[in-house]
């Protein structure tokens, strides 16, 4: 067997993995998706051309050849990149470059700052006096429970914004009573806490505005402009290692993809180097009819 074709079929699939991987996965999709989308379509339409090529020799030549476990390879590898890529993006990067694009505000009063005024804020790092207000904290459910609680300064289920108006919310899913006020989200049990980290998800922000809304009606407060946050103590290093689990899991995913281009190809050449050493029928009905191994007739011996 030709050994160029191991190594082109174990290392071009490869490299086409991390190509794509790399693409879908950091900030060329964040920046400019338009783009890394265009690679990846010009990677699947590769792809189709090694399909009409293999399909091709298929016809032509019955024998087995590379062209088909190419086509194989390519096409196995592009789409697990670009679903992994994915998962990674949406789960880590996007949200790590959505909040570093965005301002870092320190000593933040939620009984005089308006939510409005700070919609470009990513971390917040609050005044000396500001708490969660467990007390009047409530939620939304559907699906996951969406858990809310106003951010105050004074004392639980008395304190009243000078604003007039509760647009600080501490959130998080499943981590409250659906039948009391209770919130047990992120940080909140830490006393050395104070910080937060912005909710960005649209979707997610839609649920919380809903629980909002029933907190206002159950409370008689008002929220005009809320601003969900997770609480944190240190949320700078929680923001980092959302990029750092994105790189690991990038790492892994290329490694894994390695070992799976040699084991494929181990297995191909296998197969095609046994290929045509089976018993051959032709030989099974010479032999048959009085041929032996040496080619000589029986019967004439």
């Amino acid at each position: 067997m030709n050994i160029l074709p191991l190594f082109i079929n174990i290392f071009v699939p490869w490299m086409a993995f991390i190509l794509v991987l790399g693409v879908s996965s950091f900030r060329l999709m964040y920046l400019y998706p338009i783009t890394g989308s265009t690679l990846i379509w010009l990677a699947i339409a590769f792809w189709g051309a090694c399909v009409a090529l293999a399909v091709n020799r298929r016809r032509n030549d019955p024998d087995p050849a590379w062209y088909s476990y190419f086509a194989f390879a390519w096409g196995l590898a592009i789409f697990s990149a670009w679903l992994v890529g994915k998962d990674i993006f949406n789960n880590y990067s996007l949200p790590y470059y959505m909040i570093k694009d965005l301002k870092v505000l320190g000593h933040l009063d939620a009984s005089k700052e308006r939510g409005q005024n700070v919609m470009d804020a990513g971390i917040i790092y609050f005044a000396d006096g500001n708490k969660i207000d467990a007390m009047r904290s409530w939620h939304f459910k559907q699906g996951s429970t969406y858990c809310v609680a106003p951010i105050i300064k004074g004392q639980q289920g008395k304190a009243t914004p000078e604003t007039q108006s509760f647009d600080f919310w501490a959130v998080g899913k499943d981590c409250c009573s659906t039948s009391s006020s209770d919130f047990r989200c992120g940080a909140y049990s830490n006393p050395l806490a104070r910080s937060a980290i912005r909710i960005l998800d649209p979707e997610d922000s839609k649920m919380y505005r809903l629980a909002v809304e029933q907190a206002e009606t159950l409370y008689g407060v008002m929220a005009a402009h809320p601003v969900f946050v997770e609480w944190s103590q240190d949320p700078l290093e929680v923001v980092n290692s959302w990029a750092a689990r994105g790189f690991n899991l990038y790492i892994m995913s290329v490694l894994g993809a390695f070992v799976v281009a040699l084991l494929g190809v181990a297995v191909a050449s296998s197969n095609y180097a046994w290929m045509g050493r089976a018993e051959n029928i032709y030989d099974e009905a010479v032999n048959g009819g009085g041929y032996n191994q040496g080619g000589y007739n029986s019967a004439m011996a």
